[in-house]
């Protein structure tokens, strides 16, 4: 696994980039392109809607030096395609700002298979806003509950939106659950990058924090 300090994430030759959500303000995109080392073009997941919005991110991303992409629908494409798809990726992107709970369903099988051959050729995976927390160890929902994750950043749930994750209700509440858990809070705009070397990098804003339970704390 990938590792530093008191972080671990899924092994693989790509970066992991977990963002708050996006901002014209922050070079979270740009970053990523950077780090692109992996053949093919720019996957962007989309759930069978918001289509105009994925194409002009797609356009975006190509303006700042990424190669061609293309949609990956994973509400109507068959199993093999979206597996194909995205494990020909040198880039993935997923920002489906949804129910956490239907994100984590819509990718188990064949979204996470090609997540992981691409992942572990190179490709860089880019997860946005309320998909972000979806690839943690642990999910939790608005209500509080938490469920299992994808668990790619591994002993972590991740807090998208949240700035100050020590002082969030939703934190501390995640932490006496899960003591030996890790809340990582990532404000819009920027964005956790995990490399495959074990690097450890904010990028955007900058606004991530990271809040320890008690059992690193004593």
């Amino acid at each position: 696994m990938g590792r530093n300090n008191v972080l671990r994430w899924r092994d693989g030759r790509g970066w992991l980039v977990l963002s708050g959500g996006t901002d014209e303000a922050s070079d979270v995109h740009a970053r990523a392109v950077g780090r692109l080392s992996a053949d093919g073009g720019v996957a962007y997941v989309t759930f069978g809607s918001h289509i105009a919005e994925a194409e002009s991110a797609l356009t975006d991303l190509e303006d700042l030096g990424a190669p061609s992409g293309y949609l990956v629908d994973l509400f109507a494409e068959d199993d093999e395609t979206i597996q194909r798809h995205l494990a020909e990726a040198g880039m993935v992107v997923i920002s489906v700002e949804a129910d956490p709970q239907e994100v984590r369903s819509a990718l188990l099988g064949a979204a996470v298979q090609g997540l992981l051959i691409a992942y572990e050729n190179g490709a860089v995976i880019l997860v946005e806003g309320s998909s972000a927390a979806v690839f943690g160890e642990w999910l939790v929902l608005p209500d509080g509950s938490i469920r299992p994750g994808l668990d790619w950043a591994q002993g972590m749930a991740v807090f998208p939106g949240i700035v100050a994750a020590a002082e969030a209700p939703s934190v501390r509440q995640f932490l006496e659950a899960q003591p030996a858990g890790i809340a990582v809070g990532i404000g819009v705009g920027s964005a956790l990058a995990l490399g495959p070397d074990g690097e450890v990098e904010t990028w955007g804003l900058r606004q991530v924090t990271i809040a320890l339970g008690p059992r690193f704390t004593g």
